[in-house]
């Protein structure tokens, strides 16, 4: 925590908040409940503290900031436009980025990352156990469905590779590899698609992290052999086979598989979005369009399009997508141009993974989901807590020079 402007008492209820932000980043993945009620108690500690004045003074905006605002009242001002099909409103989850991003802009992110991979990994020691009585909770959350397990495991072995590259203890830096051919053999082993596609998209990311210098040969082979390892493992090959098989009974317009339906997701979002291109056709829109053609009983609940691009052009319009893409764009922009820090790292990669898993997956429909999303937005603070202590080294440095 950063103790310059504060002192006493608010040293330890900065103290405090910083610990409770970090056992909030530990519950994402394994209890909404707790997650929710430590981010709120994190943040009034925070406030208590002094954090949140001094954080407003410090405040400085993010090219993020104006297309998440923008995506946050696209349900307040369709409710405007589609008041009978509206369902209840969720976009108050997007208080948590902000909140997020005044606490980490005074604080260190470390301590949170860390304890989000611990998080994760008694996730991953459930799911793989065949007895469950020893959890005293309820299942962990990353386990409600494989597509958020795999995300998860796939953030892992992202945010292990950048500790990795950033870690000078050998023993550290050991667990840390360690951690990441648990997940990545979790990803192997599992059903879900999205978390494999993606370390396979960011493996030379993820590589390259691995090396002190740059070595294009030795990455390029441990990306093969990695690649070659997640994709002839034998949950792999059956996903592979079975959407193959998906795809043959797709051109003979049978659509009841895997792919069928999200095929058909995809086709039912588009056309909503064709027939409200400017304002969208609302929250419900998607669901009442799906719902007006025969389905099947696996797939009568299925309430929204699979993809974050086509989820807010048919809700939201072209309006919701632009913003969508503008979010992207500022992230990945942020990122790449504080890339050589651990922060920037982070972020990068935040932007690269929300990218693709948007792709195959609304990243922002569901509770975890959505916080997962507001809670790395609001990580990005810490760029401004990064540069703030960069500042006096370079002051020094252009003194002494």
């Amino acid at each position: 925590m950063r103790s310059d402007g504060y002192q006493g008492q608010s040293v330890k209820l900065l103290n405090a908040a910083h610990s409770t932000y970090a056992a909030a980043f530990f519950f994402l993945p394994l209890s909404k409940a707790f997650l929710f009620i430590l981010l709120a108690l994190g943040f009034l500690l925070f406030a208590a503290g002094g954090g949140f004045s001094k954080a407003v003074r410090d405040w400085r905006s993010l090219p993020w900031t104006w297309p998440a605002l923008v995506l946050a009242a696209l349900p307040l001002v369709s409710l405007l436009i589609h008041p009978a099909s509206q369902k209840p409103l969720t976009n108050l989850d997007w208080l948590i980025a902000p909140m997020t991003f005044l606490v980490a802009s005074q604080m260190r992110i470390l301590p949170w990352i860390r304890a989000l991979l611990l998080g994760t990994f008694v996730g991953f020691c459930y799911a793989q156990l065949p007895y469950k009585g020893w959890w005293p909770l309820d299942p962990p959350s990353l386990i409600a469905n494989y597509i958020l397990y795999s995300q998860f495991l796939a953030l892992g072995v992202v945010l292990l590779s950048i500790l990795y590259k950033f870690e000078a203890n050998k023993g550290v830096r050991t667990l840390y590899a360690v951690g990441m051919a648990l997940f990545f053999a979790g990803l192997a082993s599992g059903m879900g698609r999205t978390g494999m596609w993606v370390v396979l998209a960011l493996l030379p990311f993820i590589i390259t992290n691995l090396f002190a210098k740059q070595n294009r040969a030795k990455a390029a082979l441990l990306c093969i052999i990695a690649a070659m390892a997640l994709l002839m493992a034998p949950t792999v090959q059956k996903r592979i086979k079975d959407a193959v098989s998906d795809i043959q009974l797709l051109q003979q317009n049978v659509t009841q598989t895997s792919l069928g339906y999200r095929a058909e997701m995809w086709k039912t979002a588009w056309g909503v979005f064709r027939a409200h291109p400017l304002a969208g056709g609302g929250q419900a829109s998607f669901e009442q369009a799906w719902a007006s053609q025969p389905r099947g009983e696996a797939a009568k609940s299925f309430v929204e399009p699979h993809n974050a691009f086509l989820f807010y052009a048919s809700f939201y319009g072209v309006f919701g997508l632009l913003a969508l893409l503008w979010l992207y764009a500022a992230l990945l922009r942020t990122g790449w141009r504080q890339r050589q820090f651990f922060e920037g790292r982070v972020v990068f990669a935040f932007a690269l993974m929300l990218v693709l898993c948007s792709f195959t997956n609304t990243v922002f429909m569901g509770s975890v989901s959505r916080a997962w999303v507001m809670m790395f937005l609001g990580l990005q603070g810490a760029l401004l807590y990064s540069a703030s202590r960069q500042a006096p080294a370079r002051q020094r440095k252009a003194v002494s020079a």
